[in-house]
């Protein structure tokens, strides 16, 4: 629909532990392009609602906009990254926002990209 965000790109520099992070955690899929000079791996969700791409030409980042990937459970996620991606880490464990919107959480990537976990409300 007009106005919704169907495109983002994050950057990437440690590419093959990124990738596979993407992949074992949230079962994105990935297809390089060799339409730049430079390495772009281009990706889509599960659900087909979100492409995207990791370009080697950002700089990953702390800072600026937080992507937020929906997950089932923030606590096996977390479980997940700390036993296989030691180059991750958790900035802010599993917390409330409300109610009616579920549960965050705060996660360093493989490549330095500061990215969200959310979890809706169990019903």
């Amino acid at each position: 629909m007009h106005g919704d965000i169907n495109y983002i790109e994050l950057g990437i520099n440690n590419i093959e532990e990124t990738l596979d992070f993407y992949k074992t955690l949230f079962n994105w899929k990935f297809t390089e392009s060799f339409l730049t000079n430079h390495r772009y791996f281009m990706f889509e969700t599960p659900s087909n609602d979100l492409y995207g791409a990791f370009d080697a030409l950002i700089t990953p980042s702390l800072d600026g906009v937080t992507v937020y990937i929906l997950v089932e459970d923030i606590e096996s996620t977390i479980d997940k990254i700390n036993l296989s991606f030691k180059s991750s880490k958790i900035i802010k464990p599993k917390s409330h926002i409300s109610e009616d919107y579920g549960y965050f959480a705060l996660i360093v990537d493989p490549s330095g990209n500061k990215i969200g976990l959310h979890e809706n409300p169990k019903s």
